[in-house]
C-alpha cells in the first residue's frame, strides 16, 4: 500500500527546482492534499508532487487501474494519469484536470437536495467496470500469495487478522460486537457470486467534485481501492456522509434506508454486514496524537455503527 506521507514533507528546494524545470511558480499552486502538492499545468493537466520516491510502485499500479476503467459504465469523469516522473526526492505526476469542487464545498451537505444527489452519484458509481480484469482484491496488496482471492475469503482473511487488535477495545464499547463478528464469520464463509466490480474504498463528499450543481467527477483511487461487490462501496459510502456530525446516526440510518429500499432481502443484508465489516476493519486506522484507542474519533463513529440497530434492513 501507499505509505502516506504528509504533503509538509515535500522538500522546498527540490519542490523550487521541479516547479522551474515545468516551467511554474508558486502561483500555480491549486490544492493541498493528504500526500501531494497540485499545480496547474496549463488548462487541461495538474502536476501532482509527492514527497516520497518510494511511492512510484504504487502509483503505476494505480495508473495502471485508471487505464482499466470503463468509463462509459458511469455518468461522471474519473482521473487519468499521463506520466509519472522521479525528480530528486520527489515524484512528479501529470494528469488530466478534472472539472469541479470537492462537494463539501460547493454544496451545503445538510441539503437534502445535496444527500439526494450524493447518494445518486454513489449508486452510479457502483456500476463502474473494468475492460480487463486484475488478479487482485485490494489494489496496492504487495503480496501474491493473495492473488485470485475469492471476494468473501479476502474480507474473511481481513476481519481474522483485524479482530485480535480490536475486539478487546470494542467488547468494552459495543456490547453485541461478538455476535456481530460471529454472524460475520458464518456469512463469509459462504462464497459470494454476485456482481463484481471497482470499490473505491474512501467515497465520501470530498472525494466527490461537483461543477454547475452537478456530480462532475469522482477523484482520490488507491489506498482502499478494492475489487469486489460494488454494495460494499454503498455501506461505506452511507456512513461516510457527515460521518463526525452530532446527528450522524440519524443520517447514516436515513442514507441505507433508501439505499436499502429498492434491494431484495439478501442484499439488504449484506449491506448491513458490510456495514459492520468497514467498522470493524477500520475502528483502529486513525489514531490521534496522545489519545488512547478508545477516545479516538474514528474509533467513537466504529463504535457507534456496531451499537445502532439496522432497522432499515428489514
Amino acid at each position: 500500500m501507499i505509505t502516506r506521507r504528509d504533503a509538509s514533507s515535500i522538500n522546498a528546494d527540490a519542490e523550487k527546482a521541479l516547479l522551474e524545470a515545468r516551467g511554474l511558480t508558486p502561483a500555480d499552486l491549486i490544492a493541498t492534499g493528504t500526500e501531494a502538492r497540485v499545480y496547474a499545468l496549463g488548462t487541461d493537466q495538474v502536476l501532482k508532487v509527492y514527497a516520497a520516491p518510494h511511492q512510484l510502485g504504487a502509483l503505476e499500479t494505480i495508473a495502471d487501474l485508471y487505464r482499466r476503467f470503463d468509463r462509459s459504465t458511469v455518468p461522471f469523469a474519473l482521473p487519468e494519469i499521463q506520466s509519472i516522473e522521479q525528480h530528486g526526492p520527489l515524484l512528479a505526476v501529470t494528469e488530466t484536470r478534472l472539472s469541479g469542487t470537492p462537494m463539501g464545498d460547493a454544496l451545503a451537505l445538510t441539503d437534502p437536495a445535496t444527500e439526494h444527489a450524493y447518494l445518486a452519484a454513489i449508486r452510479d458509481f457502483t456500476g463502474l467496470r473494468l475492460t480487463t480484469p486484475l488478479d487482485r482484491r485490494m489494489l496496492l496488496d504487495p503480496s501474491p500469495a493473495h492473488q485470485g482471492e475469492a471476494w468473501h475469503a479476502f474480507l474473511l482473511r481481513l476481519l481474522v487478522q483485524k479482530l485480535p487488535k480490536v475486539l478487546p477495545h470494542l467488547q468494552l464499547d459495543a456490547p453485541a460486537v461478538d455476535s456481530i463478528t460471529d454472524r460475520l464469520t458464518t456469512r463469509l464463509a459462504r462464497p459470494y457470486t454476485g456482481p463484481e466490480g471497482v470499490i473505491h474504498g474512501d467515497l465520501y463528499p470530498d472525494n466527490i467534485l461537483v461543477a454547475d450543481g452537478k456530480v462532475s467527477a469522482v477523484i482520490d483511487f488507491g489506498t482502499f481501492t478494492l475489487l469486489g461487490d460494488p454494495l460494499y462501496d454503498l455501506a461505506g459510502a452511507c456512513a461516510y456522509y457527515r460521518m463526525y456530525d452530532q446527528d450522524r446516526t440519524e443520517v447514516r440510518n436515513r442514507l441505507l434506508g433508501v439505499a436499502a429500499a429498492d434491494l431484495p432481502a439478501d442484499r439488504r443484508e449484506d449491506l448491513a454486514d458490510y456495514l459492520c465489516l468497514i467498522a470493524l476493519l477500520s475502528c483502529d486506522l486513525y489514531p490521534e496524537q496522545d489519545k488512547h484507542i478508545r477516545e479516538t474519533g474514528h474509533y467513537q463513529w466504529a463504535a457507534d455503527v456496531l451499537n445502532t440497530p439496522t432497522a432499515w434492513r428489514n
